[in-house]
């Protein structure tokens, strides 16, 4: 189905979504475009692409313009409804991906479908070959049943990575959050991101979070802790970096730490932020990081593999 040089550039394994309005709806495509100026955070290319990206989760996808003029064939194709017109936007996200990429697409596009009024035509289905109104989270159930298809179908040719939808997701409403989180105890304590890392000894997946320098901070419960040391010792100024363990954070500030309302965080007040500092610094750091491990390419994690 050829609408745009987009979409012949794009990864077959991708779930796609045409946009519809009723006939005598009266929106207009500035209308739509500008929508998505004001509701997404986003890199536009030429008013043609809206490329969406979340920092924190590293999950994305994409809204199109299809500008390419259509030739008669692909016209029947795309106004053969009667009663419906295609707006020329269109919708893209990958497969093999980890489920919350698809949690955070479809947030927004079933937001984006309810407040414009718009119909989607979906090739994925034979169920539906008329423009319809989802119901739900249908359109983010129908890519997930497809994605855990297509990553155990090409899990070893695309060298995917395993990981738990359990962890994967406690991953993203951590990240998803800590903006927000942020913003409500403000600069006056630092909230990290977690990051997924592979050990290079065994290959195994796991959670990290930075804690620099002692400061007053909010930390999730993490596999192990980047810390961060600047302190003076025989009239120099040392800086030095390195990783700890769950168990040896537990064992070593968790007197030093409160309980914190949100995905079993603690937290740390200014006041004991003070009182840990030589604590902190004499703790034993066990390895380097880029010794110990190497950054896990997101977009090659799956939830599950062949044998689930």
């Amino acid at each position: 189905m050829v609408v745009s040089q987009n979409s012949k550039k794009r990864n077959t394994m991708s779930y796609d979504l045409y946009f519809y309005k009723r006939t005598e709806n009266k929106l207009t495509e500035k209308g739509i475009a500008e929508y998505l100026n004001n509701n997404l955070t986003s890199k536009i290319e030429n008013n043609e692409q809206w490329f969406v990206e979340d920092e924190d989760t590293e999950s994305y996808f994409s809204i199109d313009y299809n500008s390419l003029d259509l030739d008669e064939e692909t016209i029947e194709i795309f106004d053969r409804f009667n009663g419906f017109e295609f707006t020329h936007f269109s919708f893209n996200l990958n497969f093999l991906r980890p489920d919350f990429f698809g949690l955070f697409a479809f947030e927004f596009v079933d937001k984006f479908i309810k407040e414009l009024d718009l119909f989607v035509l979906n090739p994925q289905t034979s169920d539906t070959e008329f423009p319809f109104k989802p119901i739900g989270s249908e359109l983010y159930e129908n890519w997930s049943k497809l994605n855990k298809v297509h990553s155990i179908d090409f899990f070893t040719e695309y060298e995917l990575v395993f990981y738990p939808i359990e962890k994967s997701n406690d991953f993203y409403d951590y990240n998803r959050n800590r903006s927000k989180l942020q913003k409500k105890v403000g600069d006056e304590y630092f909230v990290p991101k977690i990051f997924l890392l592979q050990k290079k000894s065994d290959n195994e997946i796991f959670t990290l979070c930075t804690w620099p320098e002692h400061i007053p901070t909010i930390l999730p419960l993490t596999d192990f802790y980047l810390l961060t040391k600047k302190y003076r010792k025989l009239f120099k100024t040392v800086e030095e970096s390195g990783i700890i363990s769950k168990s040896v954070f537990i064992d070593r500030f968790e007197n030093f730490f409160d309980n914190y309302e949100f995905m079993n965080c603690k937290i740390i007040h200014p006041d004991l932020a003070e009182k840990v500092q030589e604590t902190f610094n004499s703790t034993k750091l066990e390895s380097k990081l880029t010794d110990f491990a190497e950054r896990v390419q997101i977009d090659k994690l799956v939830n599950v593999k062949p044998n689930d």
